[in-house]
Protein backbone atom coordinates (compact mmCIF):
# COMPACT_ATOMS: atom_id res chain seq x y z
CA UNK A 1 0.00 0.00 0.00
CA UNK A 2 2.74 2.06 0.51
CA UNK A 3 3.49 4.77 3.37
CA UNK A 4 1.09 7.18 3.45
CA UNK A 5 -1.68 5.08 2.22
CA UNK A 6 -0.94 2.67 4.97
CA UNK A 7 -1.36 5.36 7.46
CA UNK A 8 -4.55 6.86 6.20
CA UNK A 9 -6.16 3.24 6.08
CA UNK A 10 -5.07 3.11 10.06
CA UNK A 11 -6.18 6.59 11.39
CA UNK A 12 -9.59 6.59 9.10
CA UNK A 13 -10.39 3.56 10.04
CA UNK A 14 -14.26 4.48 10.52
CA UNK A 15 -14.23 3.72 6.38
CA UNK A 16 -12.98 0.24 6.83
CA UNK A 17 -16.46 -2.79 7.69
CA UNK A 18 -15.58 -4.78 11.09
CA UNK A 19 -18.78 -6.60 10.58
CA UNK A 20 -17.07 -10.23 10.37
CA UNK A 21 -15.48 -9.37 13.70
CA UNK A 22 -18.93 -8.42 15.18
CA UNK A 23 -20.47 -11.47 13.85
CA UNK A 24 -17.68 -13.37 15.31
CA UNK A 25 -18.02 -12.35 18.80
CA UNK A 26 -21.58 -12.73 18.81
CA UNK A 27 -21.47 -16.22 17.94
CA UNK A 28 -19.68 -17.08 21.19
CA UNK A 29 -22.72 -15.07 23.20
CA UNK A 30 -20.37 -14.03 26.38
CA UNK A 31 -21.66 -12.90 28.80
CA UNK A 32 -19.73 -9.24 29.01
CA UNK A 33 -21.42 -8.38 32.69
CA UNK A 34 -18.60 -10.81 33.86
CA UNK A 35 -14.65 -10.48 34.43
CA UNK A 36 -13.53 -13.75 32.49
CA UNK A 37 -15.58 -13.42 29.06
CA UNK A 38 -15.41 -9.93 29.18
CA UNK A 39 -11.32 -10.09 28.91
CA UNK A 40 -11.55 -12.96 26.35
CA UNK A 41 -13.68 -10.41 24.27
CA UNK A 42 -11.36 -7.94 24.26
CA UNK A 43 -8.59 -9.86 22.72
CA UNK A 44 -10.45 -11.26 20.16
CA UNK A 45 -11.27 -8.09 19.07
CA UNK A 46 -7.33 -6.86 19.48
CA UNK A 47 -6.91 -9.89 17.03
CA UNK A 48 -9.33 -10.10 14.31
CA UNK A 49 -10.24 -6.83 14.24
CA UNK A 50 -9.80 -4.83 11.01
CA UNK A 51 -9.48 -1.58 12.83
CA UNK A 52 -6.05 -2.21 14.68
CA UNK A 53 -5.04 1.37 15.25
CA UNK A 54 -8.61 1.60 16.46
CA UNK A 55 -8.38 -1.23 19.39
CA UNK A 56 -4.40 0.22 19.78
CA UNK A 57 -5.88 3.48 21.08
CA UNK A 58 -8.24 1.78 23.06
CA UNK A 59 -5.36 -0.10 25.04
CA UNK A 60 -4.01 3.48 25.52
CA UNK A 61 -6.99 5.05 27.10
CA UNK A 62 -7.38 2.04 29.44
CA UNK A 63 -3.87 2.15 30.66
CA UNK A 64 -4.06 6.23 31.03
CA UNK A 65 -8.30 6.60 31.90
CA UNK A 66 -7.60 3.65 34.65
CA UNK A 67 -10.86 1.92 35.82
CA UNK A 68 -11.27 -1.76 37.32
CA UNK A 69 -14.06 -3.81 37.11
CA UNK A 70 -13.22 -5.58 40.51
CA UNK A 71 -13.94 -2.44 42.10
CA UNK A 72 -17.47 -2.07 40.46
CA UNK A 73 -18.73 -5.49 40.34
CA UNK A 74 -20.57 -7.75 38.07
CA UNK A 75 -21.84 -5.46 35.42
CA UNK A 76 -21.88 -3.64 31.80
CA UNK A 77 -19.78 -0.88 33.25
CA UNK A 78 -16.43 -1.86 32.13
CA UNK A 79 -17.95 -2.84 28.70
CA UNK A 80 -19.32 0.50 28.30
CA UNK A 81 -16.18 1.95 29.12
CA UNK A 82 -14.13 -0.18 26.13
CA UNK A 83 -16.97 1.28 23.81
CA UNK A 84 -16.75 4.63 25.16
CA UNK A 85 -13.09 4.32 24.21
CA UNK A 86 -14.01 3.05 20.62
CA UNK A 87 -15.97 5.79 20.13
CA UNK A 88 -13.31 8.87 21.32
CA UNK A 89 -10.18 6.62 20.53
CA UNK A 90 -9.20 9.09 17.72
CA UNK A 91 -11.45 12.46 19.05
CA UNK A 92 -11.25 15.23 21.00
CA UNK A 93 -9.37 14.75 24.13
CA UNK A 94 -11.46 17.50 25.75
CA UNK A 95 -14.63 15.83 24.56
CA UNK A 96 -13.21 12.23 25.75
CA UNK A 97 -12.44 13.40 29.29
CA UNK A 98 -16.10 15.50 29.80
CA UNK A 99 -17.14 11.50 28.74
CA UNK A 100 -15.25 10.11 31.23
CA UNK A 101 -15.92 12.81 34.23
CA UNK A 102 -19.71 11.21 33.81
CA UNK A 103 -18.69 7.08 33.21
CA UNK A 104 -20.12 4.47 35.60
CA UNK A 105 -16.68 2.84 35.86
CA UNK A 106 -14.57 5.71 36.35
CA UNK A 107 -16.97 7.28 38.72
CA UNK A 108 -16.88 4.05 40.90
CA UNK A 109 -13.11 3.79 40.42
CA UNK A 110 -12.26 6.98 41.76
CA UNK A 111 -15.21 7.79 43.99
CA UNK A 112 -16.80 10.51 42.59
CA UNK A 113 -20.01 9.21 42.60
CA UNK A 114 -19.90 10.30 46.38
CA UNK A 115 -19.02 13.73 45.20
CA UNK A 116 -20.99 15.88 47.45
CA UNK A 117 -21.15 19.74 48.09
CA UNK A 118 -20.83 19.27 51.78
CA UNK A 119 -18.10 16.46 51.64
CA UNK A 120 -16.35 16.86 48.64
CA UNK A 121 -13.86 13.64 46.52
CA UNK A 122 -10.62 14.79 45.50
CA UNK A 123 -9.88 11.66 43.94
CA UNK A 124 -11.20 12.21 40.08
CA UNK A 125 -10.03 16.01 40.39
CA UNK A 126 -6.67 15.26 41.23
CA UNK A 127 -6.20 12.34 39.03
CA UNK A 128 -7.82 14.73 36.04
CA UNK A 129 -5.02 16.78 36.58
CA UNK A 130 -2.00 14.50 37.91
CA UNK A 131 -2.29 11.89 35.35
CA UNK A 132 -4.61 12.65 32.39
CA UNK A 133 -3.59 16.10 31.33
CA UNK A 134 -0.61 18.00 33.54
CA UNK A 135 1.25 15.79 35.65
CA UNK A 136 2.57 16.68 39.27
CA UNK A 137 3.50 20.35 39.99
CA UNK A 138 1.66 22.39 37.60
CA UNK A 139 -1.03 22.50 40.11
CA UNK A 140 -2.08 23.33 43.59
CA UNK A 141 -3.76 21.86 46.62
CA UNK A 142 -6.14 24.40 46.00
CA UNK A 143 -7.20 23.83 42.57
CA UNK A 144 -7.50 19.94 43.95
CA UNK A 145 -10.06 21.33 45.87
CA UNK A 146 -12.02 23.84 43.62
CA UNK A 147 -12.19 21.12 41.01
CA UNK A 148 -13.50 18.88 43.45
CA UNK A 149 -16.42 21.14 43.90
CA UNK A 150 -17.02 21.99 40.39
CA UNK A 151 -17.63 18.27 40.09
CA UNK A 152 -20.10 17.20 42.89
CA UNK A 153 -23.57 16.15 42.46
CA UNK A 154 -21.99 13.84 39.58
CA UNK A 155 -23.29 10.76 41.03
CA UNK A 156 -24.98 7.23 39.74
CA UNK A 157 -28.48 5.56 40.22
CA UNK A 158 -28.34 1.62 39.55
CA UNK A 159 -24.73 2.22 38.02
CA UNK A 160 -26.27 5.19 35.41
CA UNK A 161 -24.70 8.47 35.40
CA UNK A 162 -27.08 11.05 36.98
CA UNK A 163 -26.74 14.96 37.55
CA UNK A 164 -27.81 15.66 40.85
CA UNK A 165 -28.55 19.10 41.28
CA UNK A 166 -29.25 19.04 45.25
CA UNK A 167 -25.97 17.99 45.39
CA UNK A 168 -23.66 20.21 43.33
CA UNK A 169 -21.76 23.25 44.55
CA UNK A 170 -22.87 26.23 42.60
CA UNK A 171 -20.38 28.85 43.92
CA UNK A 172 -17.51 30.14 42.60
CA UNK A 173 -14.24 28.54 42.48
CA UNK A 174 -10.80 29.19 42.00
CA UNK A 175 -9.32 27.24 39.69
CA UNK A 176 -5.96 27.37 37.79
CA UNK A 177 -6.13 31.49 38.32
CA UNK A 178 -10.00 31.55 36.69
CA UNK A 179 -12.90 32.67 39.04
CA UNK A 180 -16.11 31.81 38.68
CA UNK A 181 -19.61 29.34 38.59
CA UNK A 182 -17.27 26.70 37.37
CA UNK A 183 -19.04 23.08 36.25
CA UNK A 184 -16.77 19.59 35.53
CA UNK A 185 -16.73 20.61 31.94
CA UNK A 186 -15.46 23.84 32.40
CA UNK A 187 -12.81 22.58 34.16
CA UNK A 188 -12.09 20.71 31.20
CA UNK A 189 -11.45 23.83 29.17
CA UNK A 190 -9.56 25.74 31.60
CA UNK A 191 -7.07 22.75 31.69
CA UNK A 192 -6.34 22.75 28.09
CA UNK A 193 -5.57 26.53 28.31
CA UNK A 194 -2.66 25.86 30.45
CA UNK A 195 0.10 24.75 27.24
CA UNK A 196 1.54 21.88 29.29
CA UNK A 197 -1.69 20.00 28.91
CA UNK A 198 -1.01 20.17 25.70
CA UNK A 199 2.21 18.57 26.15
CA UNK A 200 1.97 16.13 28.65
CA UNK A 201 -0.61 13.99 26.29
CA UNK A 202 1.22 14.46 23.36
CA UNK A 203 4.37 13.14 25.21
CA UNK A 204 2.57 10.35 26.65
CA UNK A 205 0.78 9.54 22.53
CA UNK A 206 4.79 9.37 21.82
CA UNK A 207 5.90 7.52 23.99
CA UNK A 208 3.74 4.66 23.39
CA UNK A 209 3.87 4.57 19.82
CA UNK A 210 7.53 5.36 19.84
CA UNK A 211 9.79 5.45 22.62
CA UNK A 212 10.68 7.22 26.26
CA UNK A 213 12.17 10.50 26.47
CA UNK A 214 11.04 12.28 23.01
CA UNK A 215 13.28 15.69 22.63
CA UNK A 216 11.87 18.33 23.21
CA UNK A 217 11.07 19.17 19.74
CA UNK A 218 9.08 16.54 19.18
CA UNK A 219 6.81 17.42 22.02
CA UNK A 220 6.62 20.86 21.26
CA UNK A 221 5.49 20.29 17.54
CA UNK A 222 3.22 17.62 18.73
CA UNK A 223 1.41 19.98 21.62
CA UNK A 224 0.95 22.69 18.68
CA UNK A 225 -0.99 20.16 16.45
CA UNK A 226 -2.88 19.46 19.55
CA UNK A 227 -3.76 22.76 19.85
CA UNK A 228 -4.33 23.83 16.22
CA UNK A 229 -6.78 21.18 15.51
CA UNK A 230 -8.81 21.11 18.82
CA UNK A 231 -7.11 18.86 21.13
CA UNK A 232 -7.46 16.17 17.96
CA UNK A 233 -5.85 13.07 19.22
CA UNK A 234 -5.58 12.02 15.26
CA UNK A 235 -4.43 14.55 14.24
CA UNK A 236 -1.54 14.23 17.00
CA UNK A 237 -1.03 10.41 15.89
CA UNK A 238 -1.19 11.42 12.56
CA UNK A 239 1.90 13.55 12.89
CA UNK A 240 3.62 10.61 15.03
CA UNK A 241 3.12 7.75 12.59
CA UNK A 242 4.51 9.90 9.48
CA UNK A 243 7.32 11.96 11.30
CA UNK A 244 10.92 10.91 10.78
CA UNK A 245 11.29 10.46 14.34
CA UNK A 246 9.10 7.67 14.03
CA UNK A 247 10.99 5.97 11.52
CA UNK A 248 13.93 6.39 13.03
CA UNK A 249 16.96 3.65 14.75
CA UNK A 250 16.19 5.05 18.37
CA UNK A 251 12.35 3.74 17.64
CA UNK A 252 12.77 0.37 16.17
CA UNK A 253 12.19 -2.02 18.84
CA UNK A 254 12.36 0.37 21.56
CA UNK A 255 9.34 -0.88 23.61
CA UNK A 256 8.70 -4.19 25.12
CA UNK A 257 5.47 -5.69 24.13
CA UNK A 258 2.79 -5.64 26.79
CA UNK A 259 1.55 -8.86 27.64
CA UNK A 260 -1.89 -8.11 25.44
CA UNK A 261 0.23 -6.93 22.44
CA UNK A 262 2.68 -9.89 22.76
CA UNK A 263 -0.57 -12.48 22.99
CA UNK A 264 -2.92 -10.80 20.63
CA UNK A 265 0.03 -9.88 17.44
CA UNK A 266 1.15 -13.22 17.93
CA UNK A 267 -2.31 -14.87 16.97
CA UNK A 268 -2.52 -11.95 14.79
CA UNK A 269 0.54 -12.68 12.67
CA UNK A 270 0.59 -16.29 12.71
CA UNK A 271 -3.33 -16.19 11.48
CA UNK A 272 -4.13 -18.71 14.53
CA UNK A 273 -8.00 -19.17 14.53
CA UNK A 274 -9.09 -19.76 18.64
CA UNK A 275 -12.04 -18.67 20.17
CA UNK A 276 -9.91 -16.90 22.92
CA UNK A 277 -10.40 -19.63 25.72
CA UNK A 278 -7.21 -20.48 26.20
CA UNK A 279 -5.39 -17.38 25.61
CA UNK A 280 -7.98 -15.13 28.14
CA UNK A 281 -5.53 -15.87 31.44
CA UNK A 282 -2.31 -15.15 29.83
CA UNK A 283 -1.64 -11.36 29.85
CA UNK A 284 -2.81 -11.90 33.76
CA UNK A 285 -0.67 -14.55 33.97
CA UNK A 286 2.88 -11.88 32.57
CA UNK A 287 1.57 -9.15 34.54
CA UNK A 288 -1.41 -7.32 32.63
CA UNK A 289 -4.84 -8.03 33.98
CA UNK A 290 -6.71 -6.21 30.96
CA UNK A 291 -9.87 -4.60 33.38
CA UNK A 292 -7.47 -4.53 36.27
CA UNK A 293 -4.91 -2.25 36.46
CA UNK A 294 -2.79 -2.73 39.65
CA UNK A 295 -3.59 1.08 40.55
CA UNK A 296 -4.74 4.77 39.00
CA UNK A 297 -1.73 4.73 37.70
CA UNK A 298 -2.00 1.81 35.91
CA UNK A 299 0.73 -0.45 34.38
CA UNK A 300 4.39 0.66 35.03
CA UNK A 301 5.09 -0.98 31.23
CA UNK A 302 8.54 -1.27 29.70
CA UNK A 303 11.03 -3.26 32.11
CA UNK A 304 8.22 -4.23 34.79
CA UNK A 305 7.03 -6.18 31.30
CA UNK A 306 10.39 -8.14 31.85
CA UNK A 307 11.05 -9.39 35.23
CA UNK A 308 12.15 -13.27 36.14
CA UNK A 309 8.61 -14.41 36.58
CA UNK A 310 6.78 -12.59 33.70
CA UNK A 311 9.96 -13.49 31.66
CA UNK A 312 9.68 -17.14 32.20
CA UNK A 313 5.55 -16.60 31.49
CA UNK A 314 6.47 -15.37 28.16
CA UNK A 315 8.64 -17.62 27.02
CA UNK A 316 5.38 -20.41 28.42
CA UNK A 317 3.72 -19.10 26.26
CA UNK A 318 6.12 -19.40 23.08
CA UNK A 319 6.12 -22.92 23.86
CA UNK A 320 2.16 -22.98 23.85
CA UNK A 321 1.72 -21.37 20.22
CA UNK A 322 4.79 -23.60 19.14
CA UNK A 323 2.85 -27.04 20.46
CA UNK A 324 -0.52 -25.78 19.48
CA UNK A 325 -2.94 -29.05 17.72
CA UNK A 326 -6.44 -28.73 19.53
CA UNK A 327 -9.12 -27.53 16.98
CA UNK A 328 -9.77 -24.54 19.36
CA UNK A 329 -6.40 -23.23 19.29
CA UNK A 330 -4.72 -24.87 15.94
CA UNK A 331 -0.99 -23.58 14.55
CA UNK A 332 -0.16 -25.20 11.45
CA UNK A 333 3.57 -24.44 10.31
CA UNK A 334 4.13 -27.06 7.94
CA UNK A 335 0.94 -25.48 5.97
CA UNK A 336 2.53 -22.29 6.11
CA UNK A 337 5.39 -22.96 4.62
CA UNK A 338 4.02 -25.72 2.02
CA UNK A 339 1.77 -22.88 0.55
CA UNK A 340 4.95 -21.20 -0.02
CA UNK A 341 6.63 -23.81 -1.53
CA UNK A 342 9.74 -23.49 0.82
CA UNK A 343 11.67 -26.27 1.50
CA UNK A 344 15.38 -25.42 2.53
CA UNK A 345 16.65 -24.73 6.22
CA UNK A 346 17.77 -21.37 5.20
CA UNK A 347 14.31 -20.50 3.44
CA UNK A 348 12.47 -21.64 6.30
CA UNK A 349 14.22 -19.66 8.94
CA UNK A 350 14.06 -17.04 6.30
CA UNK A 351 10.52 -17.18 6.24
CA UNK A 352 9.71 -17.11 9.91
CA UNK A 353 12.27 -14.26 10.69
CA UNK A 354 10.07 -12.31 7.87
CA UNK A 355 7.10 -13.06 9.16
CA UNK A 356 8.06 -12.66 13.32
CA UNK A 357 10.78 -9.96 13.01
CA UNK A 358 10.13 -8.19 10.14
CA UNK A 359 12.74 -9.83 8.35
CA UNK A 360 15.54 -8.54 10.74
CA UNK A 361 17.87 -10.36 12.94
CA UNK A 362 21.82 -9.90 13.27
CA UNK A 363 23.24 -12.54 10.77
CA UNK A 364 25.16 -14.48 13.38
CA UNK A 365 22.01 -15.54 15.27
CA UNK A 366 20.16 -16.33 11.83
CA UNK A 367 23.64 -18.74 11.07
CA UNK A 368 22.59 -19.85 14.58
CA UNK A 369 18.83 -21.16 13.54
CA UNK A 370 20.16 -22.29 9.89
CA UNK A 371 22.50 -24.53 11.31
CA UNK A 372 19.95 -25.57 14.02
CA UNK A 373 17.48 -26.88 11.20
CA UNK A 374 19.76 -28.73 9.66
CA UNK A 375 20.79 -30.42 12.91
CA UNK A 376 17.28 -31.65 13.03
CA UNK A 377 17.17 -33.50 9.84
CA UNK A 378 20.25 -35.97 11.22
CA UNK A 379 18.84 -36.08 14.90
CA UNK A 380 16.99 -39.42 15.74
CA UNK A 381 13.77 -39.01 17.36
CA UNK A 382 11.11 -41.82 18.52
CA UNK A 383 9.48 -42.57 15.64
CA UNK A 384 12.91 -42.45 12.90
CA UNK A 385 13.74 -39.06 11.93
CA UNK A 386 12.91 -35.40 13.40
CA UNK A 387 9.55 -35.17 11.36
CA UNK A 388 8.89 -31.75 9.62
CA UNK A 389 6.35 -30.84 11.47
CA UNK A 390 8.64 -31.09 14.69
CA UNK A 391 11.66 -29.00 13.00
CA UNK A 392 9.06 -26.16 12.36
CA UNK A 393 7.60 -26.02 15.90
CA UNK A 394 10.56 -26.02 17.32
CA UNK A 395 12.17 -23.20 15.13
CA UNK A 396 8.99 -20.92 15.88
CA UNK A 397 9.64 -21.52 19.77
CA UNK A 398 13.02 -20.15 19.27
CA UNK A 399 11.83 -17.30 17.31
CA UNK A 400 9.32 -16.02 19.74
CA UNK A 401 11.01 -17.18 22.67
CA UNK A 402 14.07 -14.88 21.07
CA UNK A 403 14.63 -11.33 22.79
CA UNK A 404 14.50 -9.54 19.43
CA UNK A 405 10.52 -10.72 19.66
CA UNK A 406 9.85 -9.41 22.51
CA UNK A 407 10.35 -5.74 21.55
CA UNK A 408 7.86 -3.47 19.08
Amino acid sequence: MGWEATVDYLIEYQDVDDSELESRLASLELDLERFAPLQRWWLLHMIYTKRPLQEKMVLFWHGLLTSSFKKGGKGPHMCNQNELFWEHALGRYDTLLKAVSRDPAMLMWLDSKSNKKDAPNENFARELMELFTMGIGNYTERDVRESARAFTGYTLIKKEFVFNRNQHDFGAKHFLGRTGNFDGDDIVDIIFEEPVAAEFISRKLFEFFAYDDPEPDIVLSLANTFRSNNQSIKAVVREILTSLAFYSPKAYRAKIKSPAELVASTVRILGIETDGGVLRKLPDDMGQSLFNPPDVSGWAGGPAWINSSNLLQRLNFANLVATARRNIFNFDPYELVTQKNITSAEGIVDYFISVLLDGNMPPQEREILVEYVRGLDTQPSGTGKTTEDEKLRSLVYLVLASPDYQLA
